[in-house]
C-alpha cells in the first residue's frame, strides 16, 4: 500500500485583496470565490480606480486584468511595483501570449493566469502568497529584533558604561573611541583579569561590524591539533576520527571580529597559517585544499611580553608587526587605584541586585581596605572579592571586605608565589574537558563516533561526560 504524502500544514492568513477588471461578472465572481475563502476583497473596474484605492489602503495582493480602457495591466503593475514594492501581483488575461507572459514576469509579477479561470489554482497562488507575506512579516520582525538586540549590546558595551576615570584608562578609552571605527588589526595586551576581552567587546559593538558575528577563541586552552581544527575547520578524513567537514571560527567570524585570546599561546605551525589569513584574507581547513575567501577583522590578546617572546624565538616576528597594528595596554588595577571605589561600588550594586538583596554601600574602612590592596588578580579579583563580600555580610554598610587571605597577604603571595603555578592535574582536566567538548560538537553528540575517534570506551565516556558536565543533546 502507497504511505500517503503528509503536506505541511500552514495557517493561511487573511488577505487583503484588489480586483482591477473591467467586466464586471469577473469582478463579482472573484468577490464571491475569495469572500468565502475567508479574505477581504475590493474591487476595481479600471486601473485609474485601481490606483486611487491602492493609495487610500495596504493590500496584499492585487489581481488585474491585463487589457483594460485606461490604464492598462503592464502600466498598472509597473506603478505597483514602483510604489508599492511588497505587494503580490497575479496578472489574468484572455489574450495569452509566451511574448505577453515574459514581459510582465519580467516587470515583477508573481503569477500569470489566462481566462477561463481556474479557481481551484487561483487558491492554491493565495495560499502561497500568504506563506511569502507571512515569511516577509517574519522576517522583518527578525530584523527588528536583531537590530534592537544589537542596540542594546551596543549600549551595553558603549564606552560610558566601562566603570574608570583614572588617567590610564582615560587614555585607553580615547584610543578605544579613535580606532573602533576603522578595520585594523588590534592587540591589547595586560595582565590576567585586566579585562582584555570586555574590551575587545567594546570595540566590536561600537564597530561597522557590529551587525556581525563576535568570536572569541582561547587559543591557551586547546592543544596544537584542536586549536588549528578549531580556528580554520577541518575536512572529512582530516585526521583520525575526522568523519565529518567542520567550518572553523574564522568562517564562523565571516563579515563580523574573531578575538583571539591568548593568542601567545598558539603554536608555530597555527602562527604560521594565521600570518597567511591576515596577509591574503584566506585560509585553507585542515586537510583541504579549497581556498576559504574570509572578511574579518582579527583583535588579538595576550598576558604575555610579546616582545620578548619574539627575541626568544618563541613567537613569529612577523605575526607579531602585523597583529601589533594599534597595540592598547591595560593598566593593572594597582595602577588606577582611583578606579578601585567606583569599580567596588559598581560590583556592590551589581551583586546586590542580582541577589535580590538591598542596597549596600561602602565605609570609608572598607574603601582605604580596597586601596591598600594590590590585586594581583585585578578588576577579576576585586569581582570576587566584592561578591563574596555581598553574599556574606548581614550589614547594610560595609566595614571590612572579604578578600582571601592569600590575596590578602603580600608576604604570603611572595613566600609562596613558586605553587601559585596551576597543578599538571587540573591542565590535564582542562585540556580532556576541552578535547571532549569538541568532539561532541564535531560529530553532534553521536556517541558512537565520539567513542570511534577518541578511543574512550562507552563506560567511560559517559562518566566523563557527567564529570564535565557534557549533555549530548545540547550538540544535536
Amino acid at each position: 500500500m502507497r504511505t500517503p504524502f503528509l503536506k505541511r500544514s500552514y495557517k493561511i492568513m487573511k488577505l487583503k485583496i484588489l480586483v482591477v477588471d473591467d467586466e464586471d461578472s469577473i469582478r463579482h465572481t472573484f468577490k464571491l470565490r475569495l469572500s468565502k475563502w475567508g479574505h477581504d476583497v475590493h474591487l476595481a473596474s479600471n486601473g485609474t480606480s485601481g490606483m486611487e484605492l491602492l493609495a487610500s489602503n495596504d493590500f496584499h495582493v492585487v489581481i488585474t486584468d491585463l487589457k483594460m480602457p485606461d490604464i492598462t495591466g503592464n502600466e498598472l503593475v509597473k506603478l505597483i511595483r514602483k510604489r508599492h514594492p511588497d505587494i503580490e501581483i497575479i496578472v489574468i488575461t484572455g489574450f495569452a501570449t509566451v511574448e505577453v507572459a515574459v514581459e510582465v514576469m519580467k516587470d515583477g509579477v508573481c503569477e500569470f493566469l489566462c481566462k477561463p479561470l481556474n479557481f481551484l489554482r487561483i487558491k492554491a497562488i493565495l495560499e502561497k502568497a500568504a506563506e511569502r507575506l507571512s515569511l516577509k512579516v517574519e522576517n522583518k520582525l527578525l530584523k527588528k529584533s536583531i537590530s534592537k538586540l544589537q542596540n542594546e549590546l551596543g549600549g551595553k558595551y558603549s564606552l560610558d558604561e566601562i566603570v574608570g576615570k583614572s588617567e590610564p584608562m582615560n587614555a585607553v578609552f580615547k584610543l578605544i573611541k579613535s580606532v573602533a571605527p576603522l578595520d585594523v588589526t588590534i592587540l591589547i595586551s595586560g595582565e590576567t583579569g585586566t579585562g582584555k576581552e570586555l574590551i575587545a567587546k567594546t570595540i566590536h559593538y561600537n564597530s561597522p561590524r557590529a551587525s556581525g558575528s563576535l568570536v572569541t577563541v582561547d587559543c591557551g586552552s586547546l592543544p596544537e591539533t584542536l586549536l588549528d581544527s578549531e580556528l580554520f575547520g577541518h575536512k572529512k578524513g582530516a585526521f583520525t576520527g575526522a568523519q565529518t567537514d567542520r567550518a572553523g571560527r574564522f568562517k564562523q567570524a565571516d563579515g563580523g571580529t574573531i578575538f583571539l585570546d591568548e593568542i601567545s599561546s598558539a603554536s608555530s605551525a597555527v602562527q604560521k597559517k594565521l600570518l597567511r589569513l591576515i596577509q591574503e584574507k584566506a585560509f585553507q581547513p585542515l586537510g583541504g585544499e579549497t581556498v576559504i575567501e574570509v572578511d574579518i577583522r582579527i583583535i588579538a590578546a595576550t598576558n604575555e611580553d610579546l616582545i620578548q617572546l619574539v627575541q626568544e624565538g618563541r613567537f613569529r616576528r612577523d605575526l607579531f608587526y602585523r597583529l601589533n597594528v594599534v597595540p592598547i595596554q591595560l593598566p593593572p588595577l594597582r595602577e588606577r587605584k582611583e578606579d578601585i571605589p567606583l569599580l567596588a561600588r559598581h560590583f556592590l550594586d551589581l551583586y546586590s541586585y542580582q541577589l535580590g538583596l538591598n542596597p549596600m554601600s561602602l565605609h570609608p574602612e572598607a574603601v582605604t581596605q580596597l586601596i591598600s590592596h594590590s590585586w594581583p588578580g585585578n578588576v577579576r579579583e576585586l569581582s570576587n572579592a566584592m561578591e563574596r563580600t555581598v553574599i556574606m555580610t548581614q550589614d547594610k554598610i560595609i566595614r571590612k571586605v572579604f578578600i582571601t587571605e592569600m590575596a590578602c597577604d603580600e608576604k604570603i603571595i611572595n613566600a609562596t608565589l613558586p605553587n601559585l603555578f596551576p597543578p599538571l592535574t587540573d591542565q590535564i582536566v582542562e585540556v580532556e574537558r576541552n578535547y571532549l567538548k569538541l568532539a561532541m560538537e564535531t560529530y553532534h553528540g553521536r556517541i558512537n563516533q565520539v567513542v570511534q575517534c577518541s578511543g574512550i570506551n562507552t563506560r567511560t565516556l559517559f562518566r566523563k561526560l557527567r564529570r564535565y558536565h557534557l549533555d549530548k543533546r545540547d550538540y544535536r
